[in-house]
């Protein structure tokens, strides 16, 4: 799960962002993204659409190793 807070990558065609950097700040009931935007090394307030952006965590998820259960 993504944190409020945590950075991450933004995808969005109407904004022409393919994997731009930026922070969650929250997710607004209203069905927005609120994102504060990486623009030329500053940060903007943004409000994207859910239904056309994509949030990706800027860092991977740790491996947990897994094991086989006999049944």
């Amino acid at each position: 799960m993504i944190e409020r807070e945590a950075q991450v990558k933004i995808y969005n065609e109407v904004l022409g962002a393919k994997g731009a950097r930026g922070k969650l700040v929250r997710v607004a009931a209203e069905g927005f993204y609120e994102i504060a935007l990486d623009v030329g090394g500053k940060m903007h307030t943004t409000l994207l659409p859910i239904s056309t952006t994509v949030v990706v965590a800027a860092e991977p998820e740790e491996l947990v190793a897994t094991f086989e259960v006999e049944r």
